[in-house]
């Protein structure tokens, strides 16, 4: 009795303890741990070693990090993008990363691809900004150490005449060099000459990079080639006798021949050419998805949505007098639009209409909104107890909620059709090419949209045939788990979606393969039928193969006509022999005269400046491989005229084009000759140096992969950070 009433006197005390006993617990394990190891944490410890024998040590990234904020002090971030060189724009990602610039960074780059500047795959671009995320210390070392080792050192005083003339560039005049180095030095205890020799540091870095990755590889032969490919073009006016036009005049195929024709193509994906498949047969089906999908049409949603009040739309007006549509720049001489700009603010009554629109979107979208993350907590709900790195497929789908009864809940709620149901497993093509699915999209970092047929064939499920998206891209679904919310590019929809079923290429298990595709129904015409049936596919292909006889004849039947009469009056004969009627329109013609101007030969290298511009993108095969068709069909165009030439022949001609299963009866070829000696001579350094600029700058990319940086130097970490996570002297990547 006396132990429960002293256990009830001294309660707060025992359970005072008993929370010590607990903590301690807790503690000891690892504080055992620490005492265990070797004291090995100070400022001098080797954190890093690399090239063999060198170390880095806490100490080292110090003083780094210190470095790397006075040259930011000094504006070298805002010196290297306004290089407008490859080399100094990835230098600053390096150095300096900014999440938001890095995204318009990479979106700028990958522009420069798309226009033949940069010998580059954005696959390659999207790789180096997921790898220089943090580590600049590390980098700003490596790359240091690299340049000393190769002799690269640069004065501070060169460093200080750069930035004399710099700062009041990039100050627009506000500050000078001088008054900025003497701030800095101040503020960081140093000497202006210290502050020089920092920035001296990195220029060493600059100039060690471009002296590595400048090439001067171009031959003369690559010089002459790369002129006459420039100046040479043709042009060319044909009538093209196609044998897809003439398959209604053949009867159907035997099964004989769908089977041989079958057999003979079904492990080769669609559109794939080679030597002994020039006109790319192929009825392996690709990797396919099948999607849940809830899609909302912005019009059902205005209905329900009052329009903005008078006094909604004055209070805009009065909060942003100084933006557009309110403040527009406009010419100061009404009569001269290259006169100087100033800004003109336009009446309440002049923009009271857009003001209000702009309202009533924000409104409806801020409803859709709204309901769709609604929809996705109620059908996403369960998975946040799970851990998303390790649950499989089985365990998401038994936690996913069902996208039917969700939509009916937020149907009733909000008085709005949901449009709502599970596709087939559907291709790339059949979801590109429906009028709902094909135009929804997601943003993330970058300034251009993820298409929903990128995200949904990205899900890992898919193994090695799943997309890759890039850094500043929504990251890759998982299945079941709800992708959006989603929207298009006219405004008119917006969705979620979800990837239920995946399925990777193969061969279909018979020529009676098909399947109904269960695309949404919103009143829209779709591009492409709503069944996929494999034995029609095949039964066209066989029907293109039989009729190319039928189409040879018709070529012969034209030439002979065109030899005697005009041109115009031989269509029209060849029109009304073998042309087809057009219910829509009742003056279109089978068979017309089609130009090709200023068409220029397509070389090996540009069908591998193709690939890399491509990698990455949805359908890039079918892109590469058309590029591909379209080089054989002008050398074979080129190789006719030289043929002509040789022979004093003259138009009409015909020529056979096997991957097409086309005949062109040639009316006229003009070729444009390639410049004389003299003309290159002229041009001769200038192309050159283009050309060395576009390799250089290609080369960089590699050089500065920051892979490529620890792998050159041979980097190894001696021992795992347990410094304070907070501490931020520290890299990034050991926080």
């Amino acid at each position: 009795m006396h132990l429960v009433k002293w256990i009830r006197k001294n309660m707060g005390k025992l359970m005072a303890i008993f929370v010590i006993v607990i903590m301690i617990a807790f503690i000891m394990p690892s504080l055992l741990d620490q005492l265990s190891r070797p004291s090995m944490r100070g400022p001098n410890a080797a954190m890093w070693t690399y090239n063999g024998d060198k170390e880095i040590t806490l100490e080292d990234i110090q003083q780094a990090s210190a470095e790397l904020k006075i040259l930011s002090s000094l504006m070298a971030d805002r010196l290297l993008l306004a290089q407008q060189d490859i080399r100094s724009i990835l230098l600053s990602q390096l150095l300096f990363p900014e999440s938001e610039r890095a995204a318009m960074i990479s979106d700028e780059l990958k522009n420069i691809v798309m226009q033949n500047r940069l010998l580059i795959s954005p696959l390659k671009i999207d790789e180096f900004f997921r790898q220089s995320r943090g580590r600049s210390e590390l980098f700003y070392l490596l790359l240091k150490n690299e340049a000393a080792n190769a002799g690269v050192v640069v004065a501070p005083k060169t460093a200080g005449d750069v930035l004399n003339s710099v700062i009041p560039q990039l100050t627009n005049k506000q500050a000078d060099a001088a008054t900025l180095v003497n701030g800095i030095a101040a503020a960081n205890g140093m000497s202006g000459d210290q502050v020089l020799k920092v920035f001296a540091n990195l220029m060493s870095i600059m100039t060690y990079s471009r002296v590595v990755t400048e090439t001067e590889n171009v031959t003369e032969s690559q010089l002459k080639n790369i002129y006459a490919r420039a100046t040479q073009s043709m042009d060319v006016n044909f009538v093209q006798f196609s044998s897809e036009e003439f398959t209604d005049k053949v009867a159907q195929p035997s099964s004989a021949q769908l089977t041989g024709q079958f057999e003979q193509f079904k492990n080769i994906l669609p559109g794939t050419i080679t030597e002994e498949n020039p006109v790319g047969f192929g009825y392996k089906l690709p990797s396919r998805v099948a999607i849940d999908y809830m899609i909302i049409k912005l019009d059902d949603l205005k209905k329900n949505i009052p329009a903005p009040t008078n006094e909604e739309i004055e209070d805009y007006y009065r909060q942003n007098l100084e933006r557009p549509p309110i403040t527009t720049e406009v010419p100061k001489d009404p009569n001269d639009p290259n006169s100087e700009m100033v800004k003109k603010q336009k009446s309440f009554a002049e923009v009271a209409e857009t003001i209000k629109r702009v309202l009533q979107t924000r409104k409806i979208n801020s409803t859709a909104s709204k309901i769709l993350s609604e929809a996705i907590e109620k059908t996403d709900g369960d998975f946040q107890s799970l851990d998303f790195e390790k649950a499989t497929v089985e365990t998401f789908k038994a936690k996913a909620g069902d996208y039917a009864a969700v939509s009916q809940e937020i149907s009733a709620k909000y008085n709005v059709k949901v449009y709502n149901g599970r596709t087939a497993l559907l291709t790339q093509d059949d979801i590109q090419g429906d009028a709902s699915l094909g135009g929804l999209m997601m943003m993330g970092q970058s300034r251009m949209p993820t298409r929903l047929v990128k995200l949904a064939f990205a899900v890992p499920a898919l193994g090695d045939e799943a997309a890759k998206l890039g850094p500043f891209e929504p990251a890759a679904p998982k299945m079941f788990v709800s992708i959006g919310p989603l929207s298009d590019m006219g405004g008119g929809l917006t969705a979620i979606a979800r990837v239920v079923e995946v399925a990777i290429s193969q061969a279909p298990e018979s020529l009676e393969f098909s399947y109904e595709k269960n695309l949404p129904d919103l009143g829209k015409e779709n591009d492409k039928d709503s069944k996929f049936v494999l034995k029609d596919v095949v039964s066209e292909d066989c029907k293109k193969l039989l009729a190319t006889e039928i189409a040879e004849k018709a070529a012969n039947e034209f030439m002979q006509l065109v030899k005697n009469q005009d041109w115009d009056s031989a269509l029209n004969k060849i029109n009304a022999q073998y042309g087809k009627k057009d219910a829509n329109d009742p003056n279109a013609k089978t068979f017309a005269i089609q130009p090709m101007n200023n068409i220029k030969r397509i070389s090996e290298r540009d069908i591998e400046m193709t690939k890399m511009r491509v990698a990455g993108m949805m359908a890039s095969e079918q892109i590469v491989n058309q590029s591909i068709m379209f080089g054989r069909l002008i050398d074979t165009f080129y190789d006719t005229y030289e043929q002509m030439q040789k022979n004093q022949q003259q138009p009409p001609v015909l020529v056979d084009f096997d991957p097409r299963l086309s005949y062109y009866v040639i009316k006229d070829m003009n070729v444009t000759d390639a410049g004389t000696l003299e003309e290159f001579e002229q041009i001769r350094q200038r192309l050159a140096l283009e050309q060395d600029f576009i390799d250089s700058q290609s080369a960089v990319i590699d050089f500065l992969m920051p892979d490529n940086i620890t792998g050159r130097s041979n980097l190894e970490e001696t021992q795992k950070s347990t410094a304070d996570a907070n501490d931020t002297n520290q890299p990034a990547e050991e926080k």
